[in-house]
């Protein structure tokens, strides 16, 4: 579409006209978020610089802190070996001397003596409780059988049993090999 003012005017595209500043205002629109995309590169960048600079102090106080930490344990094993040997010494110079009296003997034979009292009074204490308990058992034997639960038999039953399981046994093989 176009306006026209006269014959001797051109006649302008206004189409045109607003793409161009269509296309203007997003180029100027774009430029801001460039420039503010470099700003914040720019402070990220700084950032990371003065990161930088800190691991470096890191880095070089942990060197120093490890050159201090081997000083320490070279003087340590030294201080150790020191003590050590002078434990060595001080054993083989060392002479003990050791004594026996009658009044320690003495103490030794009160104090075995305690021990066996309280030996036996625990064995005392000990047998009665079995006695104890084996009454009771005894006892509970003694209600069962009288109840007749359970079952019991005599030396001379049980053998007639077991001869009878026996015989009947090999009777039943017998019985068993003839048939087949």
């Amino acid at each position: 579409m176009g306006i026209r003012k006269s014959n001797i005017t051109p006649s302008i595209n206004v189409d045109d006209m607003l793409k161009s500043a269509e296309i203007s205002h997003e180029i100027e629109a774009e430029k801001q978020d460039v420039d503010k995309l470099l700003v914040e590169i720019r402070e990220a960048k700084e950032t990371l610089l003065k990161i930088q600079q800190d691991l470096q102090n890191v880095i070089k106080a942990e060197d120093d802190v490890t050159v201090a930490l081997k000083a320490a344990i070279d003087s340590s094993d030294n201080i150790i070996n020191g003590i050590c040997n002078a434990i060595v010494k001080a054993e083989r110079n060392t002479q003990f001397k050791a004594t026996i009296k009658s009044e320690h003997l003495a103490q030794l034979q009160q104090l075995l003596d305690k021990a066996i009292e309280t030996w036996k009074t625990m064995l005392e204490n000990h047998c009665s409780k079995q006695a104890k308990m084996l009454t009771e058992h005894e006892f509970n034997m003694r209600k069962i059988l009288r109840r007749n639960e359970g079952i019991w038999f005599s030396d001379f039953w049980m053998k007639v049993l077991g001869i009878f399981l026996f015989v009947y046994t090999v009777t039943l093989v017998l019985v068993a090999y003839c048939v087949t």
